[in-house]
């Protein structure tokens, strides 16, 4: 592979490394429009608990106030470029927050795929797993 092809790979993964602190800050603050703008129109997220959500479903999640963090930290990243255009991204999340009116918390291992889009890079697919 040439000097370029390392270089463009490379500038990927840093650009989806920022990405992720973006929806770390989005998904904490509740910024529905950040949040927008960073999953993909055709979003496939399965939760932690084998429910199928699209991206307005996970919008309104927030939008509603169904759904509220208190605090969120990712950790233990690995990010791999899959194809030109593809990153996946495997991490912990511990979180804490509000769901349904009930307290929780949560240790979630995500695995993230980041597609490169014409506005910017947005998650295409999403799962999460608990952690015992």
């Amino acid at each position: 592979m040439g000097d370029g092809a390392q270089a463009d790979r490379n500038d990927d993964l840093h650009r989806v490394a920022a990405a992720e602190r973006r929806l770390r800050d989005a998904a904490l603050a509740g910024d529905v429009a950040a949040l927008d703008a960073l999953l993909a129109d055709d979003l496939v997220f399965v939760n932690q608990f084998g429910h199928v959500l699209s991206k307005e479903d996970d919008l309104d999640l927030h939008r509603t106030g169904a759904f509220r963090l208190e605090r969120l930290t990712f950790s233990d990243y690995r990010l791999s470029h899959l194809a030109p255009g593809l990153v996946l991204a495997v991490l912990r999340a511990d979180a804490a927050g509000t769901a349904g009116g009930a307290p929780f918390e949560a240790k979630l291992r995500f695995t993230r795929v980041w597609r490169r889009e014409p506005s910017g890079w947005r998650v295409a697919s999403a799962h999460s797993t608990p952690l015992a």
